[in-house]
């Protein structure tokens, strides 16, 4: 996928998307919200890139999976030194190695699930203190984990609503 934004109005086109919504329940309903779209998919088109340049189901799917194990590390990692370094990843180069096009899109869903269920119940355990600690993002600066909630959820948002517009074309 080619990101013609900056990371900040990448954050902010984001952070819109959650405006309103509550992040924790969000990502909580995200993986069910997930396996409904799929069920009913046929593999080729999970597997159809809508253009050229932008991912298929199954890669967007992928990418959620690691994405989640990359905030998982990034939260214990805030916990357990605030102010830590978060290291930005090239999603393009993640796909490519990862071999995304590949992946099975239900493997995908269980990943992310259960990382998914591991990272929320982290968010459960923590102190109001514990949210203000924050990590210094190598291209968005300091992000809290209150900020990072809010984030994951809208990244849930857009690539939930990235599915939805590829499941819906015909052909």
């Amino acid at each position: 996928m080619i990101m013609s934004e900056t990371p900040q109005q990448y954050s902010e086109r984001i952070m819109k998307m959650i405006a309103g919504k509550d992040p924790f329940k969000t990502q909580s309903a995200t993986p069910q919200k997930l396996a409904r779209l799929v069920k009913s998919a046929p593999p080729s088109k999970l597997r159809k890139r809508p253009a050229p340049e932008k991912w298929s189901v199954a890669e967007i799917l992928a990418h959620l999976a690691d994405t989640e194990i990359v905030v998982g590390w990034r939260i214990r990692s805030i916990l357990a030194a605030p102010g830590t370094p978060i290291q930005a990843f090239d999603q393009d180069a993640w796909a490519a190695a990862g071999n995304y096009a590949k992946r099975d899109p239900q493997k995908s869903i269980e990943q992310f699930r259960a990382v998914r269920d591991a990272n929320l119940a982290i968010y459960k355990s923590l102190s109001p203190d514990q949210w203000k600690h924050f990590g210094m993002h190598a291209e968005r600066g300091e992000e809290s984990l209150t900020r990072i909630l809010h984030m994951m959820a809208g990244h849930d948002l857009n690539h939930i609503s990235q599915i939805e517009q590829i499941l819906l074309k015909k052909k």
